[in-house]
């Protein structure tokens, strides 16, 4: 799947979300990164990242032994 098709919709760059971007202002700009829900913002996302990161050295920390 091309990320670049104008023919598919963008999709909400938040951890794990599959719900469809908020569509692009009328008056002109670009298409916003994240769906309608409220906590899927630029911050929330980044804090989520982090969250998974730590969670995936954790295991990864835990399978040696």
């Amino acid at each position: 799947m091309d990320d670049n098709d104008p023919d598919q919709p963008k999709i909400c760059i938040y951890p794990g979300c599959e719900r469809p971007a908020v569509p692009p202002h009328p008056m002109g700009g670009p298409q916003p990164a994240f769906c309608d829900l409220e906590d899927h913002n630029a911050l929330s996302a980044h804090l989520e990242r982090k969250r998974l990161a730590a969670a995936a050295s954790n295991e990864e920390g835990n399978d040696g032994r």
